[in-house]
């Protein structure tokens, strides 16, 4: 075997790897615009993560997503009050860690929401109960991490058995 085989070879399989699992280190977070609601109203992101919010059920009234109160408000972020039909959204990539309040200033009293960032390292506060659409996925972001690694190993393993056999079992 040449030796621009055998470095092709693991370098292959580590772009198989990075590809397997790139997807599931990438950290964006959803929040919906439903109604006159944020959901979920709290969310726990890492430093560096980016937050989507998009109108997933419109009422014909405009919405904003401003950091802050009413009282101090949009100083970080604000998408100005043009989020009225459903698929319009608005992002912002967090590079900072702490605890980030917003609200919609059409809807202040009833529109409010909050965005907990943590430092790297740092891990997220016990919840209660797993957000609905932990639920649903079955893997909660927290164990994200820990499958992609399972996938990772497991397809270097596969791929590893498959050039052992073809090398002992040459055609």
């Amino acid at each position: 075997m040449t030796v621009a085989r055998r470095v092709a070879l693991p370098a292959g399989l580590l772009l198989v790897v990075a590809a397997a699992v790139s997807p599931v280190l990438a950290a964006n977070a959803d929040v919906a615009i439903v109604d006159t609601a944020f959901d979920p109203a709290t969310i726990t992101v890492s430093q560096g993560d980016t937050v989507t919010w998009t109108v997933t059920k419109a009422i014909g009234e405009p919405h904003s997503v401003t950091s802050g109160t009413p009282e101090d408000a949009g100083k970080i972020f604000d998408s100005g009050i043009n989020l009225t039909d459903n698929g319009q959204s608005f992002q912002h990539t967090f590079n900072e860690a702490g605890e980030f309040l917003y609200f919609c200033v059409v809807h202040a009293t009833t529109m409010t929401g909050k965005v907990v960032v943590l430092a790297p390292g740092a891990s997220a506060p016990p919840s209660v109960e797993p957000p609905p659409s932990e639920q649903v996925t079955g893997v909660p972001a927290e164990r994200r991490l820990i499958a992609g690694a399972i996938l990772a190993i497991s397809l270097v393993l596969m791929f590893g058995m498959a050039w052992l056999w073809r090398r002992m079992n040459p055609a």
